[in-house]
């Protein structure tokens, strides 16, 4: 597992994951803003805090396990034939 870790291909595909997934995050801010309009001052500010502290905490640990995903072999022509479907 260590050895993962030190890989160019690794780094390479998490770097990949985290552009994608910034420039998709912004429906993260509607939806903990939608979540949130009705609160009272106080717990908006805990509303919005705990969602943005638990969107990020998600994205950092789905963003590592879809790494891991795709390092299966033929993963990716898999999901290409699905998309072809």
């Amino acid at each position: 597992m260590l050895e993962l870790f030190s890989s160019a291909q690794f780094w390479v595909d998490v770097f990949e994951i985290v552009v994608i997934d910034l420039l998709l995050s912004g429906d993260n801010a509607v939806v903990i803003a939608l979540a949130c309009r009705n609160l009272p001052i106080e717990q908006r500010k805990k509303g919005i805090l705990y969602g943005v502290i638990g969107a990020i905490g998600l994205r950092v640990v789905l963003t590592f396990f879809a790494v891991n995903l795709l390092a299966l072999p033929y993963l990716k022509l898999v999901g290409g034939v699905l998309l072809l479907w």
